[in-house]
């Protein structure tokens, strides 16, 4: 099961409570993966499909998504998960009327779990994920300057990778899912785009590991990449 899978599962819990679900679209979703409606009550559904990762659910997240709640005018907020929260985030969590709602929950109430389909000619981002970024893991990545990114891991929480001056560092899934949504809806984005969106500020490892696709290519002035069809 791929996050855009699990997204589903996650709808289809809700619509078996009787709510009307949909998913939010790859752009622009502010960190919201879906909404079950239901009556006057408007739930926001943010969902972590973590259980076969290292990453942990913390504080950030649930902060993110009360944010996000209020601004799409929610009633209620809901973190579906098959993961492992932080002592911190279920404090948060717990304080902020967050409900956390596990996989294994989901499990006992719904019998069916909803398998994404998609024309073979439409690119998405978990199939550039499986196809050509998640193989990437054992790689060395070289730059034309030289510098090199080794790839650790590539797996659905993000890519751990180590850089040429021999610091190890991890990009989040999310962030490199926003950037090729953007290149998938918009044709090219920026490293000065993806900058402003992260606060971790790695464009330059996140513009060299989706050079990897065969159909981004690398651009100049600005720098950044472009989605050739």
């Amino acid at each position: 099961m791929n996050p855009r899978q699990f997204e589903e599962f996650v709808c289809e819990h809700f619509r078996q409570q009787g709510y009307k679900t949909e998913l939010t679209t790859y752009s622009n979703d502010y960190g919201i993966d879906g909404f079950a409606i239901k009556g006057k009550q408007k739930i926001a559904i943010q969902s972590k499909m973590y259980g076969h990762t290292t990453r942990k659910i913390n504080r950030q997240m649930v902060m993110e998504l009360h944010g996000a709640k209020d601004f799409f005018d929610c009633t209620k907020a809901v973190i579906a998960t098959d993961g492992i929260f932080l002592q911190d985030a279920l404090v948060v969590a717990e304080k902020l009327k967050i409900e956390i709602l596990y996989l294994n929950q989901m499990q006992k109430s719904t019998s069916t779990i909803i398998t994404a389909t998609k024309n073979k000619n439409d690119k998405t981002f978990e199939q550039i994920w499986e196809d050509y970024i998640i193989p990437l893991q054992g790689k060395i990545l070289k730059r034309n300057s030289g510098e090199t990114n080794q790839i650790i891991k590539a797996d659905w929480s993000g890519i751990e990778r180590k850089t040429s001056n021999g610091n190890n560092g991890k990009i989040k899934i999310e962030i490199i899912k926003q950037a090729v949504n953007k290149l998938l809806t918009d044709g090219s984005i920026t490293r000065d785009y993806i900058n402003q969106n992260y606060v971790g500020r790695a464009s330059s490892g996140i513009i060299l590991i989706l050079s990897q696709v065969p159909f981004f290519k690398l651009t100049e002035k600005p720098t950044g990449l472009k989605y050739e069809k």
